[in-house]
C-alpha cells in the first residue's frame, strides 16, 4: 500500500507538469480555435507523451519482457479513446456553463474551467491504466 501511494504521488508531481504543458498549449489554441474538442485533443498529446517519458523512468517499473515501445503504443490506443471521449465531455461540461451561467466571468472562461473539471477524472484513470500496461503487461 505504501509503494501504491508513493508512486500516486509521484505520479500526481509528474502529472502536474504534463497538465501544466497540456493546459498552456489548451489556452493558446484558445486564442486561434473556438473548437474545444480539437483543442483538447492537439494539446493532450503533449502532456501524454511528457508524462509517459518521465513516469516510465521515475514511477513504474517495467519488469516484463515486453519493451518499452510497445507499451507506448498500447498506452497511446488508450489515451485516443479516452482524449475523444473526454473532449465530448469537456464540451458538453462547457455548454451547461454557457447555457445555465449568468456571470460574465465564468461565462468568459468556461472552456476553462470545463478543462480543469475533466482533469481529476483524468488523472485517475491515467494513473491506473499507466501502472496496469507498466507494471503489469
Amino acid at each position: 500500500m505504501k509503494n501504491i501511494l508513493l508512486q500516486a504521488i509521484k505520479f500526481t508531481g509528474i502529472s502536474g507538469i504534463g497538465w501544466s504543458l497540456d493546459f498552456c498549449s489548451y489556452v493558446a489554441l484558445g486564442l486561434v480555435s473556438d473548437n474545444l474538442a480539437v483543442n483538447n485533443i492537439l494539446s493532450s498529446w503533449t502532456g501524454v507523451t511528457f508524462v509517459f517519458m518521465f513516469a516510465t523512468r521515475r514511477v513504474f517499473q517495467n519488469s516484463s519482457k515486453i519493451p518499452l515501445k510497445y507499451k507506448y503504443f498500447i498506452y497511446l490506443l488508450y489515451q485516443s479513446v479516452l482524449i475523444v471521449f473526454i473532449s465530448k465531455v469537456l464540451d458538453e461540461i462547457n455548454m451547461l456553463i454557457l447555457n445555465d451561467s449568468t456571470m460574465e466571468i465564468i461565462v468568459r472562461f468556461s472552456s476553462v474551467i470545463a478543462k480543469i473539471l475533466v482533469t481529476p477524472i483524468t488523472m485517475v484513470l491515467n494513473f491506473l491504466v499507466m501502472k496496469g500496461v507498466i507494471e503489469k503487461l
